[in-house]
């Protein structure tokens, strides 16, 4: 048993380098076109930026770095940071591990999800993280309205 299990570690080692010149990358007009069918507004704002419109919101989607990774972002701009304790950021961030809210340097209240690229990740991995991306933007709309309720 034990020299079976040294061959397949073996055998895996052998082509976990392989594995990731096999992933996908998404380039970022595959995701344009993706979004678009689905009805949504995009537009292209550069080499690896695109802004998404979604009811009241504008999504930036950036794709960075060598592998691919895919970084949203949404402005909160309805809800005034000056009103937003860090108590209620802190809250909501140690309740959601797939996403941050912050206050950014213009006192904007900011929403953000990354994918990191590296494994690789489907057009359909895309499409289902902007969906996430969507419910967590409602979720933290919520949090906040029970917190002013509470």
């Amino acid at each position: 048993m034990r020299g079976f299990l040294a061959v397949a570690v073996v055998i895996v080692m052998a082509f976990a380098p392989l594995s990731s010149a096999f992933a996908a990358k998404v380039s970022k007009d595959e995701i344009e076109q993706k979004l678009s069918t689905q009805g949504y507004a995009v537009q292209d704002m550069g080499p690896n930026t695109l802004f998404v419109r979604v009811a009241n919101y504008d999504v930036r989607i950036d794709i960075q770095g060598p592998d691919g990774d895919i970084s949203y972002r949404a402005w909160l701009f309805e809800v005034d940071g000056k009103n937003v304790s860090y108590k209620v950021l802190n809250q909501f961030n140690n309740d959601v591990k797939f996403g941050r809210v912050y206050i950014d340097q213009d006192g904007d209240v900011t929403l953000q999800m990354d994918r990191n690229g590296a494994g690789g990740a489907s057009i359909e991995n895309i499409e289902s993280d902007f969906d996430v991306f969507l419910m967590l933007i409602n979720s933290f709309m919520d949090h906040l309205e029970s917190q002013v309720i509470a």
